[in-house]
């Protein structure tokens, strides 16, 4: 019994003391291949997007308030005609809205009845004028004869002295009636001022196109009141559009007024358009520190709307040297995240283990991709099964 004690005792040391002894497995190296980082000519090239705006961009509104009367009218997709909406385009000259005119006619006729009668006052005073010069001419006369007459005392004191009244009469309303046509042509100014600005006012009520365009904002209604100063309509000339998108201080050397670039857009694949760089702002964004750079493009057949986004591409003329790596052998920490890196290869005691760097990336050419920083000439970076690597990991080349 006891023999039997001592075996089971010495049989559970044995089996303890194995599992404490117990080895860890050894990792296999992962079969992987990979390329040697070279640099190659390219040409470095940058990529923007802005927002498509209108060359121009007008908001209409009243000057005087009033009820609207009537609205543009255009041809419906029915076929019938309908007022005005947003997305209609409207030609230069069109009358988009028209105030009830009745109130603004009847202060155009007051002050031009006023300028008519102020008219005729002034022609009134005129004819006095002339009345009066004509009797100051023969006080004139009258007062030659009395004043020769009197001299050779042929006429008494008491006669020259009536005759010299007269004259002096005569003169007088002569310099009254030039007073009072001063004063009529004063009141024939303001009126004539107050009838054109009356007539102003009644054309008015028109609300006239200024361009061609598209209208984008409509905050009026027949019968609606309208408001002086506050927008009615936001008109677009959308005949030549404009991007704006902004650029680091380093792109200015890069960028001439006048150059052509090349503009895409996601909503029109497939199809290039060629704009012009129209203005490079002076200074820089006194928030984002960027330069504003406007390309002008054309957009003859109405293709490009307000609000897409267009991408601009910015490219030397001069190749550079740069290295180009695969882009299988990019990996990103989440899908839409700007972090690139790649596996390079570590050697250490004979063996081989990947090594995770981080790298920028730039231009891609076709399956490869321009690294911008991270990477030497010479390095090597692995290319497949990098799913299964982590930092650290062995590896064997297996090209």
């Amino acid at each position: 019994m006891r023999v039997s004690i001592g075996v089971l005792g010495f049989t559970a040391l044995s089996v303890l003391a194995g599992c404490g002894t117990k080895k860890q497995p050894v990792r296999e190296p992962v079969p992987v291949q990979a390329e040697m980082v070279a640099m190659h000519q390219v040409q470095p090239s940058w990529n923007y997007s802005g927002e498509i705006r209108p060359d121009t961009e007008v908001q209409l509104a009243f000057k005087e308030p009033g009820y609207v009367g009537s609205l543009y009218q255009v041809k419906g997709a029915d076929g019938r005609m309908r007022d005005v909406q947003v997305g209609d385009e409207i030609p230069a000259g069109a009358v988009l809205a028209r105030l009830r005119s009745s109130d603004y006619e009847a202060s155009f006729n007051a002050a031009l009845g006023q300028q008519n009668a102020t008219q005729g006052a002034l022609e009134a005073s005129q004819a006095e004028l002339e009345r009066a010069k004509a009797e100051e001419v023969k006080a004139d006369q009258d007062f030659d004869r009395a004043q020769a007459l009197y001299l050779a005392k042929a006429m008494t004191r008491p006669d020259f002295d009536a005759a010299v009244q007269e004259h002096t009469a005569a003169t007088a309303s002569v310099e009254a009636a030039m007073r009072q046509i001063e004063a009529r042509q004063g009141q024939l100014n303001a009126a004539q001022g107050q009838a054109a600005s009356a007539r102003i006012n009644l054309g008015d009520t028109n609300l006239t196109a200024p361009m061609p365009g598209v209208i984008v904002a409509k905050n009026v209604e027949r019968g609606s009141l309208a408001a002086a100063g506050s927008t009615a309509f936001t008109l677009d000339d959308t005949r030549v559009v404009k991007v704006n998108f902004g650029v680091p201080d380093s792109m200015l050397g890069q960028l001439k007024l006048g150059a052509e670039v090349p503009v895409r857009l996601d909503a029109l694949p497939g199809r290039t358009l060629t704009g012009r760089i129209t203005e490079i702002a002076a200074s820089a964004n006194s928030d984002s520190r960027v330069f504003n750079i406007e390309v002008t493009v054309p957009n003859q057949d109405g293709s490009l709307r307000v609000g897409m986004i267009a991408s601009i591409r910015i490219q030397l003329a001069d190749s550079q040297a740069a290295p180009i790596v695969p882009m299988t052998a990019l990996m990103t920490t989440e899908s839409g995240s700007t972090s690139y890196s790649v596996f390079t290869i570590q050697e250490r005691d004979g063996k081989q283990f990947a090594q995770l760097k981080s790298v920028r990336i730039g231009e891609t050419f076709g399956k490869s991709v321009v690294i911008d920083e991270g990477l030497t000439p010479g390095e090597r970076i692995i290319l497949n099964r990098t799913n299964q690597l982590s930092d650290g990991s062995p590896i064997r080349v297996v090209n």
